[in-house]
């Protein structure tokens, strides 16, 4: 028989016979990992459990610690949970799929639920998951879908389909239940083991389950009252603006034009920024410093900016500080487990100094600021500033929320702002838009149009700068006196003309070809807007550029 050699990604190499298929691969080297495959590429191709390797290559193994494993895990058991609820609360019973909430996802439902019934669902999902059902693909074209979605009054499903452009779209099969779901599903749903349900009184249920950076735990529940009633007053928005799916904006676009979606969208964010501004003003005798963090390509700069501009039209003077003129010489800059320089922790800031700074300027003493050359690595002192009667600090940065960072400074004299795109835009009632995505192609845009980052870098280094925000920005979000929303509900239409071109770049034998795909695939169902219509101090131009503040 002829033999074929399989190269793992430890290097490993192993022989097995030609035509072997994926299962059985799986279930000669399952003893070397903790966790079950839930999906594969072989030749940088997705391959399914079924599927027969007819030569020698490469074979990438994902579980559900990794960033592949984990989105293919996470549609799978919400396609369980959408399943098993509707068993056991009736065929009537509406889902949405909404928010990522504290290593969980809140799906909403119509009907008021008791803890009986969740432990029923849940009783369900496990016996499903006993039986090792399986996720069927099959194709139909997108009129007989559109028709089917119709019988069922799925609106949502007909409205997002109707703006696709393929003649033929994929469906899936489980239980009997057929569903429209953007990107791949595990082979069955035995390999969908770990989840929790949590009750949220007169909401709806939190689905849990191991993210990719607890370690394949999955982590207490904890309530988080302010971002809850964050997502929910924004949640609001849509409603307001009659736009909840993409197929709703696509319908807004054509009825009513890009530039009035654009200036709605603005004028909401922008009252809620001068809401904020006038909590400060009006307490502006002990609130002294602001200070503002979120994860990466949330907008910070802008938002701090435009905070400054309402600020000054109540009577303040803002002045700008960022943490990021506070790090330490390059020469001192701690190391991580690894040996290397750690950049990110909030070791590398010289919080001494800048606790020392602060505290002097609010006794109005004088001081020499710093502000950081990342060429040479060093500090250059050479920005004096005072704070008189009406003047304010804006401070931006990673650890900004961090209490390590201003703990010599009283309470009473700070406010901080936590702010990120936290979208309330869905594809569909049961595909979501993730919060990271949007930042994802946003820092894709950026990077390379101000850094001249290919796609294929960005998407590369994404991993990693999650990492950082999970250990550094997202455990003080209830530290914020505000959480600010800076998603705008128009910004996939313009994004779409900036970032498909840079996606389309990434070629198949890249490592990230996938990524690019499942975002494509997002994309392709958004009517595009022309840019020219994006005011200059809208929070977007500082990822596509064309600023006020540029």
């Amino acid at each position: 028989m002829e033999k074929i050699i399989i190269t793992f990604e430890t290097g490993e190499k192993r022989e097995y016979p030609k035509g072997v298929k994926l299962f059985e691969i799986i279930e000669d080297i399952k003893k070397d990992y903790k966790y079950e495959i839930i999906s594969a590429k072989f030749k940088n191709q997705i391959i399914g459990y079924d599927d027969a390797i007819m030569k020698s290559g490469n074979l990438e193994l994902f579980d559900i610690t990794t960033s592949q494993g984990n989105k293919i895990y996470e549609r799978g058991l919400i396609y369980l949970f959408e399943t098993c609820t509707l068993r056991v609360l009736g065929k009537d019973t509406k889902i949405k799929i909404r928010h990522p909430i504290d290593k969980g996802i809140y799906c909403e439902i119509d009907k008021k639920i008791t803890e009986k019934e969740v432990e029923k669902i849940k009783q369900l999902m496990q016996d499903k998951v006993k039986q090792g059902l399986p996720f069927e693909q099959l194709e139909t074209s997108r009129i007989e879908a559109i028709e089917y979605f119709r019988k069922l009054q799925r609106e949502d499903k007909v409205k997002t389909l109707s703006y696709t452009t393929s003649n033929f779209v994929k469906l899936y099969k489980f239980d009997g239940v057929y569903n429209y779901i953007i990107g791949d599903l595990p082979d069955n749903a035995s390999l969908l083991k770990y989840f929790e349900l949590t009750l949220l009184e007169g909401k709806g249920i939190v689905l849990r389950f191991p993210f990719t950076h607890t370690n394949g735990k999955i982590i207490k529940y904890t309530y988080h009252e302010k971002y809850v009633n964050s997502l929910e007053e924004y949640a609001k928005w849509g409603e307001l603006l009659n736009i909840n799916n993409i197929g709703e904006l696509n319908e807004a676009i054509i009825d009513r034009g890009g530039d009035e979606i654009i200036n709605l969208s603005e004028i909401l964010q922008d009252y809620k920024l001068l809401s904020i501004a006038e909590e400060i003003s009006l307490n502006k005798d002990n609130i002294k410093v602001v200070l503002l963090s979120g994860p990466s390509s949330s907008g910070k700069t802008t938002t701090a900016k435009k905070l400054a501009l309402y600020l000054k039209t109540l009577g303040l003077t803002p002045h700008h500080l960022s943490l990021d003129d506070y790090f330490h010489e390059r020469d001192k800059t701690p190391l991580d487990d690894n040996g290397k320089p750690d950049y990110e922790g909030i070791k590398a800031i010289d919080t001494k100094l800048f606790n020392n700074q602060i505290e002097k300027l609010l006794k109005g003493v004088s001081v020499v600021t710093p502000t950081y050359d990342f060429i040479s690595g060093k500090k250059n002192f050479n920005r004096p500033l005072k704070l008189e009667e009406n003047d304010i600090l804006i401070v931006e940065g990673l650890h900004a929320l961090n209490e390590d960072i201003s703990k010599q400074i009283p309470k009473i004299n700070k406010y901080k702002i936590y702010i990120s795109p936290l979208i309330y835009l869905n594809i569909d009632d049961d595909n979501r838009i993730s919060l990271t995505d949007i930042r994802l192609l946003r820092r894709m845009i950026r990077d390379y149009r101000t850094r001249g980052h290919s796609p294929s870098k960005t998407l590369a280094s994404w991993q990693d700068v999650r990492r950082g925000e999970e250990k550094y920005v997202f455990p003080y979000q209830d530290e914020a006196n505000v959480i600010f929303n800076t998603f705008l509900v128009y910004e996939l239409s313009v994004v779409k003309t900036f970032v498909e071109p840079l996606l389309y770049s990434v070629p198949p034998e890249d490592p990230e070809y996938h990524t690019a795909i499942r975002l494509l695939e997002i994309l392709k169902l958004v009517l595009p807007i022309p840019s020219s219509d994006v005011p200059k101090l809208s929070i977007l131009r500082e990822f596509i550029g064309g600023g006020y503040f540029e």
